[in-house]
């Protein structure tokens, strides 16, 4: 396992991160967007890839959140299509060692959505493979019909290619059971977010460094190595005040400091 953090998608803020990376052994960054994916240029691409270069730090991964890849809306889905071929263009690029994106929704339930997923995404997931990035599919929120294990397992007969993007936090969140989803199917996770909830009632009251919140990062820890999970750990500082200075650099280095108990370096 290698530790990564969410990078600044500027070229200011990238070379500090890169930087602050090499300097504190993260081995890589990852980058994401939402609609303003469409305004990303290769050249700003290619740029920042110079700069990973430049301090030795890899990108982890590239992820476009919020297109809806398999709507029923002609123009929604091409577009959807457009960004995301883009994206496995881009991630190529990077380097990327994955590639995260939702699995689209319509209505419908769980059968047509999986059977939708199953016609539309083939191509893609060749594509990835071919760019050498492993599929990464986000869970309950933005755009995606993988709100339960059972929506991943009803495309793992015909796609068992299709990989987890793994936030214990956002399971938890959305109350489901986070070690469940690890114990089960943690050969199926491809990328790891470490976000840290700690939780009041039913209130997200911070969201601090991993290990100051209600996660049980050990637990996880432990059904990654059972399931010989070799990706990223990739640490999402986020909220108001852990997402952003002068607390992000500090949940960062406070994160690195707990998961470090759990790796053999």
């Amino acid at each position: 396992m290698q530790l990564a953090f969410i990078g600044s998608n500027d070229l200011g803020g990238l070379e500090l991160d890169a930087a602050f990376a090499a300097n504190h052994g993260f081995a890589g960054l990852e980058f994401n967007w939402w609609g303003n994916f469409k305004d990303v240029t290769e050249e700003h691409i290619r740029a920042m890839r110079e700069v990973l270069d430049r301090h030795g730090v890899g990108c982890c991964s590239l992820g476009i959140w919020g297109w809806n890849h398999t709507s029923l809306d002609a123009a929604e889905r091409a577009t959807a299509h457009e960004m995301l071929g883009r994206a496995i263009d881009f991630g190529e690029i990077l380097g990327a060692y994955c590639l995260i994106t939702g699995g689209g929704q319509i209505e419908g339930g769980l059968e047509a959505n999986a059977a939708e997923f199953k016609q539309v995404f083939p191509p893609f997931l060749d594509r990835m493979a071919q760019a050498g990035m492993r599929s990464s599919f986000y869970a309950v929120h933005g755009q995606s019909f993988f709100t339960t294990l059972a929506a991943y397992e009803a495309v793992w007969d015909t796609l068992p290619q299709v990989g987890i993007k793994y936030d214990p936090a956002n399971w938890d969140h959305a109350g489901q059971d986070y070690l469940e989803v690890v114990r089960r199917h943690g050969d199926k996770v491809s990328h790891v977010h470490i976000k840290e909830h700690l939780n009041i009632g039913d209130e997200i009251a911070s969201q601090p460094a991993a290990g100051m919140g209600d996660i049980a990062f050990g637990k996880v820890m432990a059904f990654l190595y059972e399931h010989n999970y070799q990706g990223y750990l990739c640490f999402e500082p986020h909220g108001a005040l852990w997402g952003r200075e002068p607390l992000r650099q500090k949940m960062l280095l406070l994160t690195k400091k707990h998961l470090d108990q759990f790796l053999l370096t």
